[in-house]
């Protein structure tokens, strides 16, 4: 069964972990897995970090949560929107819209691989 991967932006980036964070919180979106595993290799040069702020790490933790910092957001919008199925599918339309929401607010995003 494919892996649904939700990606929303953190209000407040004040908690210890991100364990238990649910995806209502964050209102987030849903993107197809076939397309984030598409994207995971170039992915893995953006800062990130898994589960909490306390553990920094690359690209996107695929089962589990990554918290995507502020200036790692340039790179994220980069790599979706030279992505070859750009023009194919809306979920990476509407993943971009989020990141650019995100970095107008200067906000930490959240991804879910559920």
């Amino acid at each position: 069964m494919p892996l649904t991967h939700a990606f929303g932006i953190i209000k407040d980036i004040t908690e210890k972990s991100y364990k238990n964070y649910a995806p209502e919180k964050s209102q987030c979106i849903s993107v197809d897995d076939e397309i984030i595993t598409n994207l995971m290799k170039p992915l893995s040069l953006m800062k990130t970090y898994f589960h909490s702020l306390n553990r920094p790490e690359y690209g996107l933790a695929y089962h589990g949560i990554t918290i995507i910092p502020p200036e790692s957001l340039p790179t994220f919008l980069d790599i979706v929107f030279s992505a070859d199925d750009l023009k194919q599918f809306d979920d990476l339309n509407e993943l971009g819209q989020k990141i650019m929401q995100a970095k107008n607010e200067n906000k930490y995003m959240i991804h879910y691989g559920i």
